[in-house]
């Protein structure tokens, strides 16, 4: 029987196959705008506000080895997503996963979900919105 974390590895892997075009591993803006439930567009607006000197890759890059880093916890991805867009983090002054790698900030928040094996608090979405870590 599989482990929660490695049901979580299969489907991130399922995910990214299910993102990324099959010749050349590039990820797709519509494809993963529509896994975090929004737009192209306002995906694309989330990496402008990332820089201007961020390549495409490196925002989508970053975006999801957060993503990995908290779904490595055993969490499902609907999940992990939901925390990544909704969730405040206490230790990053309630500023969301998403805010974090808008701000240019992804390696210091997989950083903690990695090597600090911080928790994420899974919450219902009828549940305070204001838990943190």
């Amino acid at each position: 029987m599989a482990s929660g974390k490695s049901k979580a590895a299969i489907e991130f892997l399922h995910f990214l196959a299910d993102i990324s075009d099959p010749a050349t591993g590039t990820i797709s803006r519509i494809k993963l705008a529509a896994w975090l439930g929004m737009t192209e567009r306002e995906l694309r607006q989330r990496w402008i506000r990332r820089g201007a000197r961020v390549a495409w890759q490196t925002f989508a890059d970053e975006l999801l080895a957060v993503l990995d880093a908290a779904q490595a916890q055993g969490h499902g991805l609907e999940q992990v997503i939901d925390w990544y867009l909704h969730t405040p983090i206490g230790q990053a002054k309630q500023r969301t996963a998403d805010q974090l790698v808008i701000a240019g900030e992804a390696r210091w928040l997989t950083r903690q979900l990695e090597i600090f094996q911080l928790g994420i608090a899974m919450l219902p979405r009828t549940c305070d919105p204001l838990s943190h870590w």
